[in-house]
């Protein structure tokens, strides 16, 4: 990480129990998306099944639907 990139100070904060990694990432890589260089506009940390996210300069936040979505199952 170069001394240029910034991240929002306040993380999304989403309960990791149940949630596929690779929906997960595929969905913040098409909310986020990515730079010029290849790299991600996110930072994920996870710890104690949450994950907290911090987008780069974006106010955008994920949606319960987008989440849900991610999961290896689905609320009815």
């Amino acid at each position: 990480m170069s001394s240029h990139d910034t991240y929002n100070g306040m993380p999304q904060v989403i309960e990791g129990q149940y949630l596929d990694q690779r929906r997960f990432m595929d969905l913040l890589k098409q909310v986020y998306g990515t730079s010029e260089e290849g790299k991600n506009n996110f930072r994920v940390e996870l710890r104690l099944n949450r994950y907290k996210i911090y987008p780069m300069d974006k106010a955008t936040q994920l949606t319960e639907d987008q989440i849900q979505d991610c999961r290896a199952y689905r609320r009815c």
